[in-house]
């Protein structure tokens, strides 16, 4: 919805499903309509896929990255990520990963060892972000960030968890490069929010 005083919806995307390796995801937009979701420039649905325990693990097998920063972050599983900034890990459920390729680094991304051993649901979201011009030939870096890093609004109707920049006096912890908001939001049937953005920002 929306009256001539409010935002209006320049366009509604219908997401390709594709597969990424061997991970099934759908895709909102990658590079293209760029004007219009700047700073992100890819969108991504990995899963819900129901694993079993000891089945193969969905693999994005090593591929560079330059001039953009990758975000991924967990609904349900756990996933492995490494990297050629010797950076090994488990990232799971909550958890928020940014990937600062900077002036170029690899890496490889995989469903977790929790998943591999007791199997269940892999899904989230890898949300690119561009990197802007003076700090694309900067020092890569890896970080992974926990739902304490972020805030959180709790009401009736919904719930908010502030992943990236701040809504009303929640305000997430993690910094970034160029301003952008990221919220994961649960809402009651029927009901309605709101959301003050900066006009000239997209939404």
């Amino acid at each position: 919805y929306h009256a001539d005083s409010k935002r209006k919806v320049r366009q509604i995307l219908s997401a390709d499903r594709v597969n990424v390796g061997t991970l099934p995801v759908l895709r909102a937009f990658a590079g293209n309509h760029v004007d219009y979701v700047s700073p992100f420039v890819m969108f991504d649905e990995f899963g819900p896929v129901n694993l079993a325990a000891g089945s193969d693990p969905l693999r994005v097998d090593a591929h560079p990255h330059a001039g953009v920063t990758p975000t991924t972050y967990f609904l349900e599983g756990t996933g492995h990520h490494k990297d050629s900034l010797n950076y090994d890990f488990q990232i799971g459920k909550g958890d928020f990963m940014l990937f600062n390729s900077g002036r170029g680094a690899i890496h490889m991304e995989e469903s977790g060892l929790e998943l591999y051993n007791q199997g269940g649901f892999y899904h989230g979201f890898q949300i690119w972000l561009n990197t802007p011009a003076k700090y694309k030939f900067a020092d890569p870096s890896t970080n992974v960030f926990r739902e304490s890093d972020m805030a959180n609004i709790e009401t009736d109707k919904y719930s908010i968890k502030v992943v990236l920049g701040e809504l009303g006096d929640a305000k997430s912890r993690i910094e970034l490069q160029s301003p952008a908001f990221y919220y994961h939001i649960k809402m009651q049937a029927d009901s309605r929010l709101d959301i003050p953005t900066d006009p000239t920002h997209n939404a």
